[in-house]
């Protein structure tokens, strides 16, 4: 029940808005947003991806390959930290096995990047400070728990994903049929990947569900007792609601909000970083273009592009 309820408040907080020229790629061609970062003047591109759908890595490796055969592109960024990034090289590098068990968005950039003589930086914030933030955001939490509205951190979080009038990416884009049609691999490779390359997170994932499974229902819900189930589904729903507002406040604030400005910052150090010509491999491609392409969970496109559009402080 979290799962749909957290997945309910997800999707809300992704408004439909209608695409602007120049800015928004049309649902038919995925999630992606191109704008001029409002601070550096450079050219930005967003690519939005559900991780590990196949969809997701055909659209982030032609994103990147088109601004390298342009001449266009200046560096890319992909949505992981040194830990998580030399962790998935180590386990599965180009040319395995489970490399091509495992596809996914950001080695599929990269190596096209790589390809192209281009830089590749890791945008995201450290698996260990996340990890810190969230037990931190957790005690906070079961605090302000009483009130939770009464701060402006959740509803921030909340602005995070919706998407901007006119510009930004929309429900739509998850209803895109390849995108839907790639969805069951990718909940197949995601926790698959966690499994082999995080036990231990795997472990304490499964037995969480498992908890939650085993909870014996209440005997007067199969007595039939009208007084009695009526309590009973009152109570079972309004922990519902206290559970998704605490794991909410807990996702939206910690795995995205905080998130979001790492990300931005990270793609505005990309986009100032000194240009240089290529690597001088065969079809090396110069790499001091203006654009920054950016491989990001497709929750953070809003923020992200909001943040640097918006914000000069970042």
């Amino acid at each position: 029940m979290t799962a749909s309820l957290l997945l309910g408040t997800a999707i809300a907080g992704l408004r439909i808005a209608a695409p602007s020229v120049g800015q928004v790629v049309s649902p038919q061609d995925g999630a992606i947003l191109r704008f001029v970062d409002c601070k550096t003047q450079q050219k930005v591109v967003l690519v939005g991806s559900m991780h590990y759908n196949p969809r997701s890595i055909q659209l982030a490796a032609e994103a990147v390959r088109a601004e390298a055969e342009a001449g266009t592109l200046r560096s890319v960024v992909v949505e992981s930290c040194p830990t998580r990034w030399n962790n998935t090289m180590k386990n599965q590098p180009k040319g395995t096995f489970l490399r091509s068990l495992f596809d996914n968005e950001m080695q599929a950039a990269a190596e096209v990047a790589e390809e192209c003589g281009c830089p590749v930086a890791l945008g995201d914030q450290a698996i260990e400070d996340t990890a810190r933030r969230m037990a931190q955001l957790t005690g906070a939490t079961m605090v302000e728990v009483l009130t939770p509205f009464s701060g402006d951190d959740l509803r921030a979080g909340v602005g995070q994903l919706a998407a901007p009038r006119s510009n930004g990416v929309s429900l739509l884009t998850l209803l895109q049929p390849e995108l839907l049609l790639g969805t069951p691999i990718a909940l197949f490779r995601y926790p698959t990947s966690i499994a082999i390359k995080s036990p231990a997170i795997f472990a304490l994932l499964v037995a969480v569900i498992a908890l939650g499974l085993a909870y014996p229902a209440d005997p007067s819900l199969v007595d039939g007792a009208g007084d009695e189930i009526y309590l009973e589904l009152v109570e079972a729903l309004a922990f519902a609601v206290l559970e998704t507002i605490f794991l909410g406040r807990v996702f939206l604030v910690g795995l995205l909000e905080e998130r979001n400005y790492v990300l931005a910052r990270n793609i505005r150090r990309a986009a100032t970083a000194r240009a240089e010509s290529g690597t001088g491999k065969p079809g090396s491609i110069r790499r001091s273009g203006r654009t920054v392409v950016a491989i990001l969970g497709m929750a953070h496109l809003n923020g992200v592009r909001q943040i640097l559009t918006t914000s000069r402080v970042v």
